[in-house]
């Protein structure tokens, strides 16, 4: 049986890498905007905020049990079904003609703030409580205090934790192609449609994966260690 040829994971793999750029595009801009959701959702816990605090729990807690893939779908479908009208009433745009990049970081951003949000919380807690208080003894104002002492610190503390929130990050923008982005895992459909041979792409989107998450691991150890010295 013609199970596995490895000469179509050498002729797969330069079809696939071309689209590498398009699975690091997503991973960054869902970096970015999770890290900034989710640095807000964190301050309102850390400062206990009425309402919104409860409102950041429930949500914290929902995007970190729910499941990437139902995440990405739910959103995919809701945004649409939720702001069509407002959208050709407003701006006189059809929301289903948008980009699909859009739908899918939207998605990521908003599931990674959950875990950007308890990783920041976690961060600052582990920040001796002394130092707060010794900044406010010399006169810095509460926000003052977070942004000198605290937020420094903080950021100290949770760099190995962060380096594997960008990991799993990027692991999980395969689930792209579910909503027809074509990404190193839609590559692959495009690389096999013809040799209907599959396996061998996985193998070649295995390996780059694998190499991706190795070389961030590394990096975040390495980060981590020379942060370490100047504490």
């Amino acid at each position: 049986m013609d199970f596995f040829r490895f000469e179509l994971c050498v002729e797969y793999f330069p079809k696939i890498i071309q689209y590498l750029p398009t699975t690091l595009k997503i991973a960054l801009v869902s970096a970015v905007f999770g890290i900034l959701i989710g640095l807000i959702l964190a301050l309102v816990r850390i400062y206990h905020l009425p309402v919104l605090e409860q409102i950041a729990i429930v949500l914290t807690s929902f995007l970190r049990a729910t499941p990437p893939n139902v995440l990405l779908l739910m959103i995919f479908f809701a945004i649409p079904f939720l702001f069509q009208e407002l959208c050709m009433t407003l701006f006189h745009f059809n929301i289903n003609r948008m980009d699909l990049f859009v739908y899918v970081t939207v998605a990521y951003s908003v599931m990674n703030s959950a875990f950007f949000a308890e990783m920041f919380r976690g961060a600052v807690s582990g920040v001796d409580k002394g130092q707060t208080e010794a900044a406010y003894a010399i006169g810095l104002t509460r926000g003052q205090a977070f942004r000198r002492i605290v937020f420094p610190q903080a950021i100290r503390i949770a760099l190995p934790e962060f380096g594997n929130i960008l990991i799993n990050i990027l692991k999980n923008t395969s689930l792209a192609c579910l909503v027809g982005i074509v990404d190193l895992m839609g590559a692959v459909n495009l690389a096999s449609i013809d040799t209907f041979h599959p396996l061998e792409g996985y193998v070649d989107v295995t390996l780059i994966y694998f190499m991706l998450s190795l070389i961030l691991e590394r990096a975040f150890e390495a980060i981590s260690v020379r942060a370490n010295r100047y504490t």
